[in-house]
């Protein structure tokens, strides 16, 4: 399929919450993957201190995803993404204030991945709700490319002032989610209102249904193991170069566009093979991209080999992550479409861990040991999609 066809088949709501989502990734990108290496050149706390202030978003993004998911069955996700993003505004500006506050930035970061999972979640209700099931993919195409457009503007502005050791970044990234969320109040009412009606059952009885399907619950565990892998992308390698290589934040850089403009042109390609193919088989090839991606680092550590690793785990990446949020979304009830999704996203638990133990592991065992211990999680996943996913 060419990307002429590809882009004439997403409807109308794709590309609106495409659009929400690349301002407000340019927002994070531009921001959070530069934190740790702002707080590493400043000296002001130690690599596990910024491994537990870099994870904890994730750890509340992950645990809070059932019970958000709950309620945005209940509710508008337009609503909630008016004032999701309003939030997060607020929460970049206390980012630049409370930057020498260890429990501050904890606090901070904590509420950020909350309103990100209401925002995540409600955005991929409003696909689902809104668009038919032939076109299903092609929306959620088109919004996982905007994340990774996000991935590639973000990062070029957050070099930049992050070498000049700079916190107007996190004034900028408050200010694009004020005028998305105000946005919103007067835009996209016909094309983000839910169209299905709300969930009348008690989250207990939701609970239940989620648990029998045996499908989400090794997918959950799937994504936890790969997001445990993928954390180190932002979080340990950025510690990493920091304290080894010259030109940090040039590299960090490099490292994230490359995964982002990977993601960008290969993943209708991606896509529509695993489609055509075999899911399982797809999920087998991105376990195997991961493992070889941090069996580079950890045996060749240099500039170049990050570079390669970029790629490795980018292609990865395609061929796990959004295979497996597009088989949940095709599984999942309509009146439970958030539950479903708020549910897989505790696995991003992954994404809270990952940066802890990277922290840890760079301070007591060393990068070479830390890198060959992630590599070993994508065995474990490629075993799981072995005898657990259907064809």
């Amino acid at each position: 399929m060419s990307l002429l066809s590809f882009f004439k088949k997403i409807p109308k709501t794709g590309y609106l919450v495409a659009l929400i989502a690349l301002l407000t990734r340019i927002g994070y990108f531009m921001t959070l993957p530069f934190l740790a290496v702002y707080l590493t050149q400043q000296g002001l706390f130690t690599p596990g201190q910024i491994g537990i202030v870099i994870g904890v978003s994730g750890l509340v993004f992950s645990i809070s995803g059932l019970f958000n998911g709950n309620y945005i069955d209940r509710r508008s996700p337009r609503n909630i993404l008016i004032i999701s993003f309003i939030l997060s505004g607020f929460c970049y500006f206390a980012f630049a204030l409370s930057i020498k506050l260890f429990y501050a930035l904890l606090c901070i970061n904590a509420a950020l991945g909350w309103l990100r999972s209401l925002a995540d979640i409600s955005s991929v209700t409003i696909i689902v709700a809104n668009t038919n099931k032939e076109n299903l993919s092609y929306a959620y195409s088109a919004r996982f490319i905007a994340v990774n457009l996000g991935l590639v503007f973000g990062p070029l502005i957050g070099a930049t002032m992050a070498n000049q050791q700079s916190l107007m970044i996190f004034y900028i990234a408050g200010i694009i989610h004020f005028m998305v969320g105000i946005a919103l109040i007067f835009f996209g009412k016909q094309s983000l209102d839910k169209k299905i009606p709300p969930n009348p059952a008690n989250w207990l009885n939701n609970f239940y249904v989620l648990y029998q399907d045996k499908i989400l619950m090794n997918i959950t565990l799937i994504n936890f193991l790969m997001w445990l892998a993928y954390s180190q992308l932002d979080s340990t390698i950025p510690q990493y170069i920091t304290h080894h290589i010259a030109n940090p934040a040039i590299l960090v850089s490099k490292v994230l566009i490359i995964n982002a403009i990977i993601c960008v042109f290969f993943q209708p390609a991606v896509s529509r093979w695993a489609e055509l193919n075999s899911l399982k088989m797809s999920g087998v090839i991105g376990s195997s991209l991961f493992s070889a991606a941090f069996i580079l680092v950890a045996l060749w550590p240099a500039p170049v080999a990050f570079l390669i690793a970029a790629g490795l785990l980018s292609f990865g990446e395609l061929f796990t992550l959004p295979i497996n949020s597009l088989l949940i979304m095709r599984i999942a009830p309509n009146h439970l479409v958030a539950s479903y999704n708020g549910l897989a996203n505790f696995g991003l638990l992954g994404m809270s861990i990952g940066p802890i133990i990277g922290g840890y592991g760079l301070q007591f065992i060393g990068s070479k040991y830390l890198f060959l211990l992630i590599a070993c999680l994508p065995i474990v996943v490629l075993w799981r999609y072995l005898t657990s996913v259907p064809d």
